[in-house]
């Protein structure tokens, strides 16, 4: 009873965190809701469900990769609806049991005896993800260098990413490697660590991933071209907007950095934390206050949000009674 109350008071602070800064961007005239009448019209609508949509289908097909490598014979339409599901409930329960524990349950309804595949798939979909985010906006700040180098915020950020992508990198390599994992080098060090028997059983689970590097390379294509997407919905509203002086390069920089904070589970899917991180990067990148950012992304965090409720069609063709308290198990 504790636990359950536990998680619905840090729920309710995350809404309420979100809501705080919504209002104070609103009231601050930082985000201006005018701004988005302009996408109201058929074609616009049209347009900007069709990118979300292929930019959840691609994070689909992202996750069925890494599942694939793992001898499970994952179908596109299931997985697609698994992840239509999962998004759905990072909108609808981000305090509690998040989307992706939902999705990972679903699956091993699916294909019984895949827990820790389903488990370690789901994490190693979301390190991959990151790891792609980091990579592009490390690509573009070094091609936008000349800019960069001009104002001191930027180049601390791209010390900050660089660092970040020198971290994953040595990670992940250490993690795939055949060599380390036969040694047993990491494997002794996680013996000492508390609960080593549990992150002894993600490291091997992990580990399995990188006996397809092909496979691994593929997930970080599909997710540069899955954030490309997300990018271009951002580009056209801005462009839709009114903020036509604003060049596409900056939302490759801005859109990376921003969702890499949106990631950061302090508020329903991002909401609200979104619209400040944006709000200032783009600020610190354009060199001048434009409500650009929360605009763009208040535009893509509805539009995401309306076509995450097909999810709850396909929830509720799936639910059981005990469903919750399964995946809560499972968490």
């Amino acid at each position: 009873m504790v636990k359950k109350t536990k998680k619905i008071a840090v729920q309710l602070l995350k809404i309420i965190f979100a809501v705080g800064i919504i209002y104070w961007l609103v009231q601050s005239g930082k985000l201006n809701f005018s701004a988005l009448r302009n996408l109201l019209t058929p074609g616009i609508l049209l347009l900007a469900v069709t990118i979300t949509v292929l930019n959840f289908f691609l994070a689909s097909e992202r996750w069925r990769v890494l599942v694939k490598s793992q001898g499970i014979p994952a179908k596109v339409w299931s997985s697609f609806k698994l992840t239509l599901i999962g998004q759905f409930f990072n909108f609808a329960m981000p305090g509690g049991v998040g989307g992706d524990v939902i999705k990972a349950y679903y699956f091993t309804r699916e294909f019984p005896g895949t827990k820790v595949v389903a488990a370690t798939s789901v994490l190693m979909d979301r390190v991959l993800g990151l790891y792609a985010m980091i990579f592009l906006a490390l690509a573009v700040m070094i091609y936008d260098f000349s800019h960069v180098s001009h104002v001191a915020t930027l180049m601390t950020l791209f010390y900050f990413i660089i660092a970040l992508f020198v971290v994953f990198t040595v990670a992940l390599s250490l993690i795939f490697s055949s060599k380390i994992y036969k040694t047993q080098i990491l494997k002794r060090v996680i013996n000492k660590l508390p609960l080593a028997e549990k992150f002894m059983k993600i490291y091997e689970s992990l580990h399995l991933y990188g006996n397809s590097i092909p496979r691994i390379a593929q997930v970080i294509g599909i997710s540069l071209i899955a954030q490309s997407t997300a990018i271009l919905f951002l580009y056209m509203v801005g462009v839709v907007s009114g903020y036509t002086d604003i060049p596409a390069k900056t939302y490759f920089l801005v859109a990376p950095l921003g969702f890499m904070a949106t990631a950061i589970p302090i508020s329903p899917a991002g909401v609200g934390v979104g619209q400040a991180a944006f709000y200032f990067l783009f600020n610190i990148y354009t060199g001048h206050s434009s409500e650009v950012g929360p605009t763009t992304i208040t535009a893509f965090q509805v539009c995401s949000f309306v076509v995450s409720l097909s999810g709850a069609f396909f929830y509720m063709r799936y639910k059981r009674p005990n469903d919750m308290s399964a995946a809560a198990d499972m968490a």
